[in-house]
């Protein structure tokens, strides 16, 4: 049974109080909620970004998202593959060789980039550029 006297909080999740409005759910969805404060779904500010991304996005994108992660994932994946079977003998394609081999062949911990330097960059696994082997 729920409360007949049971209001919501506003700076409270929404999602555990809904619950209690039983009966009456249908009504408040919808009204229009007067105030400065909005609610709240999640406590957490990172889970509430997620899920008004989430509301603004159009369905529509949804697909595209998808396509264009999966086309970056078998790219990514053609380079890896060419990278470790082909035979560049110069430019790009033979500094990512090298680059890569060195991960696999020579320090193991660092120079994780297939397709370029960038992350490694970003997160400190550059390998040095000398012939040592660190560890």
């Amino acid at each position: 049974m729920v409360r007949q006297d049971f209001t919501l909080d506003m700076n409270k999740p929404l999602v555990f109080q809904v619950g209690h409005l039983g009966e009456a759910y249908e009504e408040w969805v919808h009204k229009p909620i007067v105030g400065k404060e909005r609610p709240r779904l999640f406590e957490n500010d990172i889970l509430e970004l997620w899920y008004m991304i989430k509301l603004t996005t159009p369905p529509a994108i949804a697909p595209a998202l998808f396509g264009g992660g999966l086309l970056g994932y078998v790219m990514y994946d053609c380079t890896h593959y060419y990278v470790h079977h082909g035979k560049p003998d110069k430019g790009v394609p033979s500094s990512l060789k090298r680059f890569h081999m060195n991960h696999h062949f020579r320090i193991q911990d660092k120079g994780f980039g297939i397709t370029s330097a960038f992350w490694d960059i970003v997160f400190g696994t550059l390998p040095p550029e000398s012939g040592k082997k660190t560890r």
